[in-house]
């Protein structure tokens, strides 16, 4: 694959972290690749001393894994998705609780989080499966920062990042996506009528089904 070339930018560390994490995210750097330092250097038109602390980056949130002298790609393994799974299922509805206890969601809010399954709706219909990605990590991403804990959100954002590589590499999500779609409705009718432990129990509900559905064979 070809990276954009980054030209001078004051930034340039944050842009060839983006731009190789977006490459890993969407599989066209797949597992086990090796970031060869020359070639992604010359590829995104940088030196090696930004690109470097960009690959330090990926490593530290374990997306990329030293392997002798390189820098390759990390595996997402079914060990590491179900170990996660586990974790998000409890992870997750704790967002609601913590919204029921700060007093809600604002109308607002909720209409951003509705519009993020009429995109993903939007996305299946033109077969937009990375568009369709982005709006579904939103959703989930977007309950836990509405809760103002920034530690909760880190975690939610670090589970969903790699259980997105793994819907990428199996294309297991798109099998069920427009179930995936209602059963984010159902949590967010249930925050509209003000059912906060309804709504905590949907959104556990529906990450077991995705737990299930990602493995059923």
């Amino acid at each position: 694959m070809a990276l954009k070339n980054l030209k001078k930018d004051p930034s340039l560390t944050d842009k060839a972290y983006s731009a190789i994490k977006s490459a890993i995210m969407s599989n066209e750097l797949t597992p086990g690749t090796v970031l060869a330092e020359e070639n992604l250097a010359s590829q995104l038109g940088i030196s090696r001393t930004p690109l470097r602390a960009a690959l330090q980056r990926l490593q530290h949130e374990e997306i990329v894994m030293q392997n002798g002298k390189n820098m390759v790609v990390a595996e997402v393994t079914e060990r590491d998705v179900r170990d996660i799974s586990v974790l998000r299922i409890q992870l997750e509805p704790l967002a609601i609780h913590l919204l029921a206890q700060n007093g809600g969601i604002t109308a607002k809010h909720l209409d951003r989080l509705y519009l993020c399954g009429e995109k993903q709706l939007n996305a299946l219909r033109s077969g937009d499966s990375e568009a369709f990605l982005d709006q579904d990590a939103l959703f989930h991403v977007s309950l836990a920062q509405l809760t103002g804990n920034s530690f909760l959100t880190d975690l939610v954002i670090k589970s969903n990042e790699t259980i997105r590589r793994f819907h990428t590499l199996s294309g297991s999500l798109l099998f069920h996506a427009e179930e995936a779609v209602q059963e984010h409705t159902v949590v967010l009718d249930y925050l509209r009528d003000g059912r906060f432990d309804l709504a905590e129990q949907a959104l556990r509900s529906h990450l077991e089904q995705v737990q299930q559905r990602m493995f059923a064979k």
